[in-house]
């Protein structure tokens, strides 16, 4: 088997990633570091309350035979090997749509990158700046492919957590097992071959699950490429690579964001990520946040609503396309029944979730009085444009018109949740998941320090098994 040789000179994205994540030695804003750690927490509470899901149960039952191993699942007492538990974990923490997600590159990011990261240092010491480290660099690695391919890339169909998220994660995992960039390089075109997934799988158990493939992919992309093999280097701006085939295959615009990089701030410093506030689609958030300050007029009363209507842009609207949801899957992916729900006094929870409040006749019969509007957006680079806000419009069966609009959705990088709101949503996930009656042991002052740990698998390995909530 030949050697390739080390990459000295990188004339393409893809080089310039991968000697990126090899050699930069990350200094992150206090800012950024509560991000990234505050991220984890979210995720590891987003996986605990996935776990109990139907579709996460169904797909530890297709796999558990092909792939035990020593990488843990979290609030699930099994362990699997490291790709199947990065498949698992992934799933789980995807499953409500609960998880954080990032801009540029439009992923719910940290739900494919800490499983696939977190699989691979149950197998070694890892400690937690090594965790934060390798976090970072899958980070950059989406948002410049990102800034590259969007939203072209989304607006044709991709579901980009499958498709970014898999690369982005043999970059963080091939940071992680200490890969030199010829090594790196390969994973991520490794990669490329396994990224795929469809926003027309939003509202069926397939979107949870192409997050668990991305992270699976990611495992093993760094694995295979760690061993010695090999892919392309133009795999991202060739004529038939990732450009043409699944954006807008102009060259000039794909390279833009590779000219002078690396350069200026890293990704995670200039985008943050956002948190969800609500176990639902994010492009519902906004419209959410609008029924919220509507429900809270005073002597506004939901049984006087004559129509209701929703705006939002059409890029956001066509991956929300259920009025009445018949199921759990359809409901997060229902602009009509978030809104409703929400004019009801009753904003989208778990708890309203697992009531299947989509089935209650009273919402049901104001989701008939909901209309949901796409407009075209003003600007298609932006996926919150300051200038084009979300709108509600409530008209009273007396005439009286209530609207409201919204910018930035809370938890928002613009809008963001305070740690210890993060925090609380942990302890209400962890909650739900145990149903307050089998046991979750989380040392949650040490949780708070994971990323401060000189190995993290002396804190993560409590979360596999099932115990109660040691301390706050």
């Amino acid at each position: 088997m030949s050697v390739q040789p080390s990459i000295t000179d990188p004339s393409n994205a893809l080089e310039k990633l991968a000697v990126f994540v090899n050699e930069t030695n990350f200094c992150l804003t206090e800012k950024s570091h509560i991000s990234v750690r505050d991220a984890l927490i979210d995720t590891l509470g987003c996986i605990i309350v996935g776990m109990k899901e139907d579709n996460t149960k169904k797909a530890i039952d297709a796999v558990q035979e092909w792939g035990k191993g020593t990488a843990p699942l979290f609030g699930y007492n099994l362990s699997l090997s490291p790709p199947w538990a990065a498949f698992v974990n992934a799933t789980a923490g995807h499953s409500l749509d609960f998880d954080d997600w990032e801009s540029p590159g439009n992923t719910h990011l940290s739900v494919v990158l800490f499983p696939s990261l977190l699989a691979v240092a149950s197998t070694r010491p890892t400690s937690g700046r090594e965790l934060v480290d390798a976090y970072v660099a899958g980070f950059e690695v989406v948002a410049r492919l990102g800034e590259a391919m969007n939203f072209d890339h989304y607006s044709m169909g991709w579901h980009s957590t499958a498709t970014l998220g898999a690369i982005g994660a043999a970059a963080s995992v091939a940071r992680l097992l200490g890969l030199d960039a010829r090594k790196t390089a390969n994973a991520m075109s490794i990669a490329a071959s396994q990224a795929s997934g469809y926003t027309c799988q939003f509202g069926s158990d397939a979107k949870p699950l192409q997050a668990g493939f991305a992270a699976k992919a990611g495992v093993v992309a760094a694995k295979l490429a760690e061993s010695g093999l090999c892919g392309q280097t133009h795999v991202f701006d060739a004529d038939n690579g990732l450009k043409a085939l699944m954006s807008h295959g102009d060259s000039d615009r794909f390279n833009r964001p590779f000219i002078n990089f690396p350069g200026g701030e890293l990704a995670i410093e200039q985008y943050g990520l956002a948190v969800k506030a609500y176990p639902c689609c994010g492009y519902t958030h906004r419209l959410i946040d609008c029924a919220v300050m509507i429900q809270k007029i005073p002597g506004f009363d939901p049984v006087e609503i004559n129509t209701v209507t929703a705006s939002l842009p059409d890029f956001h609207s066509n991956i929300l396309p259920f009025q009445q949801p018949e199921s759990r899957t359809e409901a997060l992916f229902s602009v009509p029944f978030c809104v409703a729900l929400t004019l009801l006094g009753r904003a989208p929870t778990l708890v309203e979730i697992n009531q299947e409040s989509w089935t209650d006749p009273m919402v049901m019969e104001l989701i008939k009085k909901v209309e949901k509007v796409s407009r075209t957006p003003n600007n298609t680079a932006l996926n919150y444009d300051p200038d084009d806000p979300d709108w509600v419009k409530v008209v009273m069966k007396d005439g009286t018109v209530h609207q409201t609009e919204n910018t930035f959705p809370l938890g928002s990088p613009e809008n963001k949740m305070t740690s210890d709101q993060i925090m609380e949503k942990f302890v209400l996930n962890a909650a739900t998941a145990t149903n307050h009656s089998d046991k979750l042991h989380i040392d949650m002052s040490g949780l708070r320090q994971w990323s401060c740990l000189p190995d993290v698998n002396d804190l993560l390995s409590d979360l596999s098994s099932d115990v109660v909530i040691a301390s706050v």
